[in-house]
């Protein structure tokens, strides 16, 4: 501690997790946040990236988002597809990381599945986010080859994680 440092100013604010519409203004903002810190990564292998739609707000099932006092840091959501749910946009405001915000993330998201019923939850990422590929492995989720529309991307790496012991393998 330095001499004379502030305690207010060392404060951590307190987390408050709350879901909110996909298309509201703190996940959207959330979400701009994560495409202008990931662009630089990707912008050497734009021209050999395929990108799918993105998510339609009927699809999303649920978005946890984190406030730091007022000030939205963190967000991930759950999307419904015919064959499948998948855990989208987990993001956490870099100012925020390191304080096990994205593992409480997917926990609330995980934990808004199994209320659901659902057994098993996919989500894709990039080879270019080695912070993310660390995460789903210490949060076991088993990595599995990319599924559509992600397998036309050669960047994409998925997982597959079941919550529900009876959940039927990838295949």
């Amino acid at each position: 501690m330095i001499m004379g440092e502030d305690r207010a100013a060392r404060r951590v604010p307190a987390i408050r997790w709350v879901t909110e519409e996909w298309d509201a203004a703190a996940p959207v903002r959330l979400r701009e946040q994560m495409s202008a810190e990931l662009a630089p990564r990707y912008a050497p292998v734009e021209h050999r990236r395929v990108r799918p739609p993105q998510p339609a707000a009927e699809e999303i099932l649920v978005t946890w988002v984190a406030y730091a006092d007022d000030v939205p840091v963190a967000t991930a959501s759950l999307r419904r597809l015919p064959d499948r749910h998948e855990v989208k946009r987990v993001f956490v405001h870099a100012a925020h990381r390191g304080r096990g915000l994205a593992r409480a993330a997917l926990a609330a998201v995980e934990s808004s599945a199994l209320d659901l019923g659902v057994g098993r939850l996919w989500l894709q990422t990039g080879e270019l986010q080695p912070e993310a590929l660390a995460l789903y492995a210490r949060e076991s989720w088993q990595r599995v080859r990319p599924y559509a529309p992600y397998d036309r991307n050669p960047f994409s790496v998925c997982f597959t994680k079941a919550l529900d012991e009876r959940a039927p393998l990838p295949g």
